[in-house]
């Protein structure tokens, strides 16, 4: 790999942000509280733990393998079988971006400009995202900078005026649920701070893979603690009846914060929010496009261009029935196949490079 491609280890932190913190944030209070009520920031706490587990069961993985997951399937399964499985997780990336791309359009659709098809919303936004992608991985890298600095000072002043108003007795008493509703928040909480996958495709990129691995721990705890935070702001602010009829309760929170120079606060978070989803989505794109590159041979600007054209269809034909299906679709494989499946990876990888070493 070529020096001049990769980019230098702290770079992975923001990376790691970048990639955890979508429209996820935005709308998961109201999933996690479904039935572990305001128990459920706990429930945040013990999936960054295991997020944290599975990051390092990745980095260990990629590192016996020197390469992405499409060399781990190659040393374990052969060139044809093992193309065959990484299809499938490019395959994941894509539905993916997908995903959050139709989220954010419908968020725009509702709050901003009801009337504009979505179509052109897509269109808009995968132009300025295939310009991102086609200037390479480090432009991308970029972009997940410019996601962090600008949005951060925005979600901090988000925060501070609900605690004005907050009701820290809501979250009181603690542990009064089930041991079976804090699991159903964790494996909800689970899949709103996954992300950390897309490193199967990004780790050959970095400049010092095992010099970055502490930088990769601290963006989870960040995130972790971004979304623990966010939740108990949620929860201290809406009551539990609120919580249930509000789909998005942290654009809600922004209907409290009024400026003498601005009226609708949320118009500019959202706006400003566009640099975080188009971030996400060219990570995405970049890793399922690269990914099918070396699985096809094909150069990444036309997998770039299919898969940007085919989401613009997608995002135009597809009805909410459909994309509960779909978020329903990604869930079950986000959990089963990074949860459980690349584990498994490891462990076979581990007991087929000791067969060669006894050999």
């Amino acid at each position: 790999m070529n020096i001049r491609h990769q980019v230098s280890p702290y770079l992975v932190f923001f990376i790691i942000y970048n990639s955890q913190v979508g429209v996820g944030i935005l709308s998961f209070q109201r999933t996690i509280a479904a039935k572990a009520g305001y128990d459920a920031w706990i429930g945040i706490l013990a999936s960054g733990c295991i997020v944290q587990a599975f990051l390092w069961v990745m980095y260990k993985l990629l590192g016996k393998a020197d390469g992405d997951i499409i060399d781990v399937h190659t040393n374990i399964f052969g060139n044809g079988l093992g193309k065959f499985f990484s299809f499938f997780i490019m395959i994941y990336y894509w539905l993916l971006s997908i995903y959050v791309l139709l989220e954010f359009i419908e968020i725009i659709q509702v709050w901003m400009f009801p009337t504009i098809p979505s179509w052109i919303l897509s269109t808009l936004i995968l132009i300025s995202v295939y310009y991102c992608v086609s200037g390479g991985f480090r432009v991308v890298v970029g972009m997940s900078l410019l996601s962090f600095i600008f949005p951060q000072i925005l979600l901090i002043v988000l925060y501070i005026f609900p605690l004005k108003m907050a009701h820290f007795s809501n979250l009181l008493p603690i542990m009064n649920h089930s041991f079976m509703d804090l699991v159903d928040s964790i494996k909800n909480s689970m899949y709103t701070i996954a992300g950390t996958e897309t490193l199967l495709m990004y780790y050959p990129f970095i400049r010092d893979p095992k010099a970055s691995m502490k930088f990769a721990h601290l963006g989870v705890l960040f995130t972790t603690i971004l979304y623990t935070i966010s939740s108990i702001v949620s929860f201290t602010f809406f009551s539990e009846n609120q919580l249930k009829t509000t789909i998005w309760p942290e654009l809600s929170l922004t209907k409290i914060i009024k400026l003498s120079f601005m009226e609708r606060f949320e118009y500019i978070y959202i706006s400003m929010y566009l640099i975080i989803v188009s971030a996400l989505i060219a990570l995405l794109l970049w890793c399922s496009s690269r990914g099918l590159k070396k699985i096809f041979s094909w150069k990444q600007k036309y997998t770039l261009l299919i898969l940007s054209l085919l989401s613009v269809v997608l995002c135009q034909i597809i009805n909410d029935s459909f994309k509960d299906m779909l978020n329903k679709y990604i869930t079950q494989m986000n959990i089963w196949i990074f949860y459980g499946y690349i584990p498994i990876l490891l462990l076979v990888l581990t007991f087929l490079k000791r067969g060669k070493q006894n050999d």
